[in-house]
């Protein structure tokens, strides 16, 4: 469940391995952050690559291999899957016929998303400044987007450690992230289906396939808000849990060479009581932070797909956003950098199972429209984060030099 943390950039790649050995050195001055955090999960939480370490050659091995696999279904999304399911020249068409309008008001919903997610990580640091976080959580995605792996993570912890996040505050901020996004990426289809229930089903026209989504989703929230609720009141369940994944993953590791793990159930436990505490303290902030960058995303989509043509009539909101979380699922285990190729498979088969293949070339053209705001922006956000990061790390160097002492985060 702390999949979302475990991501990252190539140009970030190379500078978190070069800053780490600088970071290492820096003294560990939290300052302003010390007293402000109540529990931190351990930085053992996250692998050590996660935590400025180099990669080992299993894992270049694996960003290698999964870079590959992207272009290769970026290569297959255009040149095979678009061209069976409809037309070039009429997604194209689509996706011109947006006015610029609307464009600009795209842009600024996809910026927004991008200021949330950064005020996530501020809602459980709360002496880290909401720039700070927002220049961390971007040249974090940029990273992420391109390489696999918890690149993206590494790239965000040298950053923040750079302005005193120790690798503790780092780690437990990045798992209570992780996984109150990941319990409401489950719980949430059921949850848009009951309210699309109790609006009128307006959109459905007898489409079985709402149903089948519909249902679907129902079971896969009751399941993900049971398991989370007993998980939390259950320090017993939680060994449970860490157990049933050490044994599954275990077969896995002896099949390549690596020795196996014992300590999941106790690291379930610490992990659930540290989450707990953490998320309980800055429960309205974070879900705030999260829950509006999920309904956001959704909303967006559908907007995406309204503005390349979608009828309001036949693509009701509340339909749409259901329809958002049930193709949101498939990004749960990004086995591509940003999902990449996926995501838009995915999108794009729920909405023409529903909407008819009629609407192929809207679709196809809106999810597009979609992911260029939500994968392509980020990495162009990222790479200006990036250099302001640079700028303003050259700036605190010189200070520090001259025997002025660099300012801590401050609430």
């Amino acid at each position: 469940m702390i999949r979302p943390a475990f991501q990252l950039s190539t140009v970030g790649l190379s500078a978190s391995t070069a800053a780490a050995e600088g970071v290492r050195r820096m003294p560990s001055d939290d300052g302003a952050l010390a007293g402000r955090v109540t529990a931190a999960v351990p930085a053992s939480a996250l692998p050590a690559e996660a935590l400025g370490a180099p990669p080992g050659p299993r894992s270049v091995l694996f960003k290698v291999a999964s870079a590959a696999l992207s272009g290769g279904l970026v290569v297959l999304l255009f040149a095979v899957i678009i061209p069976m399911i409809g037309s070039v020249s009429g997604v194209w068409d689509a996706i011109r016929s947006m006015s610029p309008a609307t464009v600009v008001w795209l842009v600024i919903v996809a910026l927004i998303i991008r200021v949330l997610l950064a005020l996530a990580y501020c809602a459980v640091i709360p002496a880290l400044p909401l720039g700070r976080s927002l220049i961390a959580r971007e040249a974090s995605s940029a990273v992420s987007n391109v390489v696999p792996g918890p690149s993206g993570t590494a790239t965000q912890y040298v950053i923040l450690r750079s302005w005193g996040v120790s690798a503790d505050r780092f780690a437990g901020a990045t798992v209570s992230v992780g996984v109150v996004t990941d319990a409401l990426v489950f719980a949430a289809p059921g949850l848009f289906f009951l309210a699309w229930l109790l609006v009128g089903m307006p959109g459905s026209a007898g489409n079985d396939n709402v149903w089948a989504f519909g249902l679907g989703a129902v079971v896969v929230s009751v399941l993900a808000i049971g398991l989370v609720t007993a998980v939390a009141s259950s320090e017993r369940l939680a060994a449970l849990v860490g157990r049933w994944g050490q044994n599954s993953v275990n077969p896995i590791r002896r099949l390549i060479g690596k020795s196996p793990i014992h300590d999941w159930p106790e690291r379930c436990i610490s992990l659930r009581s540290d989450t707990l505490q953490q998320v309980r303290d800055r429960a309205v902030a974070l879900m705030s932070a999260i829950g509006g960058g999920y309904l956001l995303n959704g909303l967006l989509l559908v907007w995406c797909l309204w503005a390349c043509g979608i009828s309001r009539n036949a693509l009701p909101m509340i339909l749409g956003l259901m329809l958002y979380s049930v193709g949101r699922l498939s990004t749960v285990v990004n086995i591509t950098p940003g999902g990449v190729g996926v995501a838009e498979v995915a999108y794009t088969a729920v909405y023409v199972a529903v909407l008819g293949q009629s609407a192929h070339n809207e679709v196809v053209a809106g999810v597009l429209v979609y992911r260029a705001l939500t994968y392509a922006l980020p990495m162009v956000t990222g790479a200006v984060a990036y250099v302001v990061w640079r700028v303003m790390r050259h700036r605190e160097t010189k200070v520090a030099t001259r025997g002025t002492p660099v300012g801590t985060p401050s609430g």
